[in-house]
């Protein structure tokens, strides 16, 4: 029967959208100091898993595994392993998965957090338990795959963490587009190194170049970024390559307006000339600052955060994927390995590291395990003592993130006023100078960029 358009009601045969997806165990390997952390990294998909056993396989060259329908044996080389050491199971829940771990009479103990458990308790996504001096962890989300191996391209430290994972996928998919990206983090989660990552894997023949705004005056913000007299501002210096717009959260509504011609052209005008002068750039723009909230509170323009925000990748803080300390541990000792400083960490040291709240992220990490390392016993070790004396030199910084974010911004504005002068800023704050020092060095913040900002 022929239907009539007029008179016959269409019948709707397409989903109306996709389910989210439903979600998914992962079993995280963080590593151990046992073998350097070799085997950090490992992430596990335990689709169709229902039990994990753990024990010791002295024979295996790292980790091993062996599947038997619903279980998984995870087979790890360390002596403080016993044979039958420790299970954890899946359980089926209305909202996702359920997980329980229980110890199997163990000669060391299985450990949640610090503490060693006895018989079966409920294990929560996130927390790092411990079998034999290897560290552990599990996750629960809606992640149907992880990128491939090229996402080393943009992170060779790589991730354990399958939230991370996924937003490397996608900025690597999106790296070779023109698509605008911001990315937004709390100081330290690697906004410039990311940056830096998507121009090297965009391909584009030109520089990338680094505008770090909260570095400037306002005064000089035009200059700086769209020139003057004999002088090319960032836009021209970038054409061809990739603009990297730091602080953006900083810039004042007049700037605003003109960072939005100027994008919205594709030309920049010198300061003091009339014709404009044509660019083509890639922009990446990183921020502390919710610009979201901002355009809701009126501090930020809706049509420059309209053209800047094809893809905004929220960068998690590393307290909230502790999965990726073996990694980032592998990676420092490997960089001491490679200027022949044989190094290694114990065991209690790595659990000091796992406590940390690490509310200046990667780069406090860093900067803390370099420090340590040089308070090092004379083979090389780094212990809980020497991370311990590293640490309480941060006993004056803040820990919740949002005095974190406010004690930069005051940084930043004690800069701005006293043109980089270090020693000025420590007596209008009526700090230490080597505290002040130490602060700045937190924050990556280089008081010779406020210097020529005066």
């Amino acid at each position: 029967m022929t239907r009539n358009p007029l008179t016959d009601t269409l019948v709707e045969d397409e989903p109306l959208g996709e389910e989210p997806p439903r979600p998914r165990a992962w079993l995280i390997g963080i590593g151990s100091p046992e073998d350097n952390f070799a085997t950090a990294g490992r992430i596990l998909q335990l689709d169709g898993i229902r039990d994990v056993r753990f024990g010791r396989d002295e024979a295996a060259d790292g980790l091993s595994l062996a599947e038997s329908g619903a279980t998984l044996r995870v087979g790890i080389p360390f002596g403080w392993v016993s044979s039958e050491h420790a299970h954890l199971e899946l359980h089926d829940d209305p909202s996702g998965v359920r997980f329980t771990l229980g110890d199997l009479d163990s000669r060391n103990g299985t450990v949640i957090g610090s503490e060693r458990i006895v018989g079966t308790v409920r294990l929560r996504p996130g927390d790092v338990f411990e079998i034999g001096r290897s560290f552990w962890m599990v996750r629960e989300m809606g992640l149907r795959k992880l990128g491939g191996p090229r996402l080393a391209e943009l992170d060779p430290t790589g991730t354990a963490s399958p939230h991370l994972h996924h937003i490397h996928r996608t900025l690597h998919r999106l790296a070779k587009s023109s698509i605008p990206i911001v990315l937004r983090g709390e100081t330290g989660t690697g906004k410039e190194y990311l940056a830096r990552a998507i121009h090297r894997v965009s391909g584009r023949s030109g520089a990338l170049v680094v505008a770090h705004l909260g570095a400037m005056a306002e005064e000089r913000l035009d200059l700086v970024l769209f020139g003057g007299p004999d002088r090319p501002g960032l836009f021209e210096e970038a054409d061809g390559g990739t603009l990297l717009l730091d602080d953006l959260g900083e810039l004042s509504t007049r700037v605003q307006a003109k960072l939005l011609l100027a994008l919205s052209e594709g030309r920049a005008t010198r300061r003091g000339e009339v014709s404009a002068r044509s660019f083509d750039v890639r922009l990446v723009c990183s921020t502390l600052h919710d610009l979201q909230r901002m355009v809701e509170d009126g501090r930020f323009r809706p049509d420059l955060y309209s053209r800047i925000s094809g893809f905004v990748a929220e960068l998690p803080p590393l307290r909230s994927r502790r999965e990726d300390l073996g990694l980032l541990v592998r990676a420092f000792v490997q960089g001491l390995q490679r200027e022949g400083r044989p190094t290694r960490i114990t065991s209690n040291a790595f659990r000091r590291l796992l406590r940390c709240a690490w509310p200046f992220n990667v780069r406090q990490v860093q900067q803390t395990l370099s420090t340590a390392a040089l308070l090092a016993s004379g083979d090389g070790t780094l212990t809980a003592d020497a991370l311990a004396e590293v640490l309480e030199q941060d006993d004056g910084l803040p820990q919740n993130p949002d005095e974190v974010r406010a004690l930069r911004d005051e940084l930043v504005r004690q800069l701005s006023r006293a043109g980089g002068d270090a020693d000025r800023i420590a007596r209008d704050m009526n700090r230490p100078a080597q505290q002040i020092e130490r602060w700045l060095e937190r924050f990556a913040l280089r008081p010779e960029s406020y210097r020529q900002a005066l």
